[in-house]
């Protein structure tokens, strides 16, 4: 009898181990794949980077001196919740969009863009104070509240997220950031497609993942800001 139990045990234990070395990206193929486009396939030196004006130096190097047409990713580690230079098990590739040149004059639709705003400690979303682990929820209302509140997007194609912070502020600061943008993009698209097709994405056809995957696609910058920033309070 006590033999039986030890064994029970050790399979017990030896599950848990075999768990915890699992990957850890809590995502499939597909949902993955959300994450970038096929023309962002040039990896950007996160660990040769230190703060925010490095990554925006390093853009304005790449693509508005040296004119490089590979647009920019990096890798997040899910499990770390941060960016990484190198793949391991537990990182998603993530596409990040480069910013516009001096010369370039672009035009944005401010519904379409979610603007988080780090200060220091503080975080604003759209002008309200809130909390860093808020921010899947308003991933979700930017994506998802389709014309209910006029401060967001009417649907999900063309939405994208600023992250903004100021120039001297450390890139490791904005890890949990990247995190929750990326958690609630995908917790998005997962609700879409229950409510658009009654199924879970890996369940939808070739034809209905291709037109997922045109209606939401991750759109991430990084921005720099100067300016303090307003804040509203719900009373």
């Amino acid at each position: 009898m006590k033999n039986i139990v030890y064994l029970f045990i050790l399979s017990i234990l030896s599950s848990l181990i075999l768990s915890s070395c699992s990957h850890s990206v809590n995502m499939t193929e597909r949902e993955q794949s959300l994450f970038f486009q096929a023309y962002q396939i040039l990896p950007i030196p996160i660990d040769k980077l230190d703060n925010l004006n490095d990554l925006l130096l390093y853009f304005d190097s790449t693509y508005c001196i040296n004119k490089e047409e590979k647009w920019p990713y990096t890798y997040l580690d899910m499990k770390q919740k941060k960016l990484v230079s190198s793949p391991n098990r537990n990182t998603l590739k993530i596409g990040v969009e480069p910013n516009p040149c001096q010369d370039q004059v672009i035009k944005f639709d401010d519904t379409m863009i979610l603007e988080i705003v780090k200060d220091g400690h503080n975080t604003t979303i759209e002008n309200y104070f809130t909390e860093v682990d808020s921010i899947p929820s308003f991933v979700r209302k930017q994506f998802l509240s389709y014309g209910e509140d006029p401060n967001y997007a009417v649907g999900g194609l063309g939405n994208g997220v600023w992250l903004c912070t100021k120039k001297a502020d450390k890139l490791e600061n904005l890890n949990i950031y990247v995190y929750n943008v990326v958690k609630g993009f995908i917790e998005s698209v997962r609700e879409y497609s229950k409510f658009a097709y009654g199924k879970s994405i890996d369940k939808l056809s070739e034809e209905e993942f291709e037109e997922i995957s045109k209606e939401f696609v991750f759109h991430l910058s990084f921005k720099y800001t100067d300016k303090e920033p307003t804040i509203m309070l719900d009373i």
